[in-house]
């Protein structure tokens, strides 16, 4: 008899709860704090923007949590709070996604890699659930496991993601000091914010090997019972 979903799930579940409540504390108590300087977030992408010769176009979101970088379109997104906003958090996740760009245009290899891995992932995702099923339903146990398998590239691209985020936030800390967008005394609190970020991307990793670890666990009690 294989192990309960929630034996599988709940050390995930603590560590990705903690993870949100860990980044909601960091960025709300740096959010609350100037920058410094009189430049807000959409400054911030700007003279990045220009500084860089960066070809994108730079543009608000009503989403008070919609700022991300498309590079299909290469257009960066900025939520209203972060637009208007000179807090040291908010430049500080403007910066990030600038540095997103960065990678894009100096090619950075994982970076690369975790782009071709996106369409591969949702692809094995969606088959990797019909055959994983199919097979249980069937009796025909190699079909789980190349689902199975399929299913597993979400942990793959969990695992890339992190370096990439990591690296995102070394070039925005770059950034912030070559354009001086916060104050020297208040970088240290865009470390924070970028760092507690960076943890939630550690949780998703984790969430992803417990769901494969489950789903092998189902695959292995149907395997025995047979």
């Amino acid at each position: 008899m294989h192990l309960s979903y929630y034996t599988f799930a709940l050390p995930a579940l603590l560590v990705t709860i903690i993870a949100q409540i860990y980044v909601k504390i960091t960025f709300s108590k740096y959010s609350k704090v100037s920058s410094g300087k009189e430049k807000t977030g959409l400054d911030a992408a700007n003279e990045i923007k220009k500084g860089e010769n960066f070809s994108v176009n730079i543009v608000a979101n009503q989403n008070p949590l919609g700022d991300y970088f498309d590079p299909r379109n290469n257009t960066v997104a900025i939520s209203s709070e972060n637009v208007k906003s000179n807090s040291v958090s908010h430049v500080a996740v403007v910066a990030h996604e600038m540095g997103h760009v960065e990678q894009k245009f100096t090619s950075v290899g994982i970076y690369n890699v975790r782009r071709f891995f996106i369409p591969v992932t949702n692809f094995g995702t969606q088959i990797g659930y019909i055959l994983f099923f199919a097979g249980l339903m069937l009796s025909r146990f190699e079909l789980s496991e190349i689902g199975l398998i399929f299913f597993s590239t979400s942990v793959l691209l969990s695992f890339i993601t992190i370096p990439v985020e990591l690296d995102a936030s070394k070039r925005a800390l770059g950034f912030i000091k070559k354009y001086e967008l916060i104050e020297e005394e208040n970088i240290p609190g865009a470390k924070k914010v970028l760092n507690a970020a960076a943890f939630t991307y550690f949780a998703g990793l984790l969430t992803s090997i417990v769901n494969v670890l489950y789903y092998a666990s189902i695959l292995s009690g149907r395997k025995r019972n047979r």
